[in-house]
């Protein structure tokens, strides 16, 4: 069974490239979404939103997993992150404005505290886009959106593509491409079904 829980309170945030061994005194207490720098409307440099941040976070599970795959997941983080769960690096994410997940089963303590670590590098850098050209507007820095706990079957639907076609005649059509991860150690037979809701 799938279970989505909201993941946004209860962090810890510093301005600073913070090691793993530093204290929570060194943090303040914030909840997310959270902007790095809180900024005027007008009349700033955007030079004081760009520098390396760190969140943490001390969690434990909220329900057990029961043979469940874990997964956390980030709906964006402005601009280039790593993630790192009780001291074991998850992966690395660049671009701010899409979405992202770490699976974090392997790594989790299940009856204990986890320590969850994201350094968060809000510069502008020409290898992420939309810099390394002419941008007129401001991206600003931080964990900006929510981020969300998911527990799924080992026999899961992992990502979801829908595409549309000719909309605006009397042909239109819509694909979809569904896909199915199997994380068990076991082949697996599963049934799909894709429902196109119109009007109510």
């Amino acid at each position: 069974m799938r279970t989505v829980l909201p993941f946004n309170d209860h962090w810890l945030f510093s301005p600073a490239d913070i090691p793993g061994n530093a204290p929570d005194s060194a943090f303040e207490a914030v909840t997310l979404p959270h902007t790095n720098i809180a900024l005027p409307h007008h009349n700033f440099d955007n030079m004081e939103y760009q520098f390396i941040s760190t969140y943490r976070k001390r969690f434990r599970l909220p329900e057990p997993r029961n043979g469940r795959r874990v997964y956390l997941d980030f709906d964006g983080a402005m601009i280039a992150c790593t993630v790192s769960l009780n001291g074991q690096t998850l992966g690395d994410h660049e671009g701010g404005f899409t979405p992202f997940s770490f699976d974090i089963t392997d790594y989790l303590k299940e009856d204990g505290e986890n320590l969850l670590v994201v350094q968060l590098d809000s510069t502008e850098r020409p290898d992420i886009p939309p810099y390394g050209g002419v941008v007129d507007y401001l991206t600003f820095g931080g964990i900006y959106r929510d981020v969300w706990l998911r527990y799924v079957e080992p026999v899961h639907i992992a990502d979801v593509f829908v595409r549309t076609y000719a909309v605006l005649t009397d042909n239109a059509r819509t694909e979809v491409d569904v896909f199915i991860q199997n994380q068990s150690n076991n082949s697996a037979s599963a049934q799909l079904s894709v429902a196109i809701n119109e009007g109510n």
